[in-house]
């Protein structure tokens, strides 16, 4: 039987200086606090770059795991199986990313023992391939944390404060027999079973101003509903992708200008392409406004933007936009929360 892996997301890596990294313990907000009281195990990310990096261990060994929303499993760079002592199987999938196929193949392995932060994951399945680099440098990264293992985990990624949230047992309606109500700044509100932590996760963030947008998972990537000059589309929340990167037939329909830039992106498998700038007068993100907004333009694999079918996306809303806009994400209740940067 032929192994099938999904595509990843891409990784667009420029030069990183990477910094001294400091582990010390984090002083929880009202989020953190509520998550940990209801059995949540938290994890500190690592900026590198514009990149948030989980710091692992590995069967006993020491990595870090760039968080990529983009890619659909855990993978691991092949440089970084030994290290990590691990065994690959190899299949026959080619690797692709969102420039295509290469003829490179994944491989296979399984961690037995992941463990970040005060979270122990058992038995993680991840792909293994080709490192992901930009003039030889990739951060240091061992792999990506990809949507799988965030979506089992019941994650809480939150992008603003530099954490990552876990926990082994998903809430749902067996756990809770009835209605329950709920306080929140406009009084007490009767929500319904199995949903009581995400509905006060969203009343905590949007007492502090931010504001939730919906996204579903199509084709094992997150799609969310938007528009990018006045024209409406979906995006892909890719956290693996360094900048927003818009599908050249997409920017010429929508009149999105664009112009050369000595800048290529380095995908998956070795794919990469030329890109170019664009400034979107105006972007949105459900009902989120982000202005101006800047973006890159490249032509993209039909298959990993899902081109002619319903899943289609315009491009990838990158880890920069992400950033700047103080990115929460709820892969439980699949509500991705905004708010502008208190700095930016």
């Amino acid at each position: 039987m032929r192994y099938k892996v999904g595509r990843c997301g891409v990784l667009m890596f420029w030069a990183f200086v990477i910094p001294n990294l400091s582990r010390g313990a984090v002083a929880l907000d009202a989020l953190g606090s509520y998550l940990t009281q209801h059995g949540y195990g938290g994890a500190q990310l690592v900026p590198v770059g514009k990149f948030y990096h989980l710091p692992v261990s590995a069967n006993g060994k020491p990595g870090n795991l760039i968080i990529d929303t983009g890619s659909p499993a855990t993978l691991i760079f092949r440089s970084s199986v030994k290290e990590l002592g691990l065994t690959e199987s190899k299949t026959t999938s080619h690797v692709r990313g969102a420039f295509g196929p290469s003829r490179e193949f994944y491989g296979t392995a399984t961690i037995k023992e992941l463990k970040a932060g005060n979270c122990t994951l058992t038995n993680v399945p991840v792909a293994v391939a080709p490192v992901v680099s930009y003039g030889g440098r990739h951060a240091n990264a061992s792999g990506v944390l990809g949507l799988r293992e965030l979506v089992k985990f019941a994650a809480i990624l939150d992008l603003s404060h530099h954490l990552v949230y876990f926990t082994s047992s998903r809430p749902n309606v067996q756990h809770f027999e009835a209605a329950t109500w709920m306080r929140t700044k406009n009084g007490w509100r009767l929500v319904p079973p199995g949903s009581e932590l995400s509905q006060m996760v969203r009343s905590i963030l949007t007492e502090q101003g931010w504001t939730p947008v919906p996204f579903s998972i199509a084709h094992r990537h997150l799609r969310i509903a938007g528009a990018a000059n006045g024209a409406s589309c979906y995006f892909m929340l890719d956290t693996g992708s360094y900048l927003t990167l818009l599908d050249a037939a997409f920017a010429k329909r929508a009149r999105i200008g664009d112009a050369p830039a000595r800048i290529a992106a380095q995908g998956i498998g070795r794919s990469a392409t030329d890109v170019r700038l664009a400034i979107v007068p105006a972007m949105r993100i459900g009902s989120y406004e982000i202005k101006p907004a800047s973006a890159t333009v490249a032509v993209l694999d039909s298959e990993a933007i899902g081109r002619g079918t319903d899943s289609e996306v315009a491009g990838l809303l990158g880890i920069e936009h992400l950033a700047m806009n103080s990115a929460i994400f709820d892969f439980t209740s699949r509500q991705l929360y905004l708010r502008p940067r208190a700095n930016h």
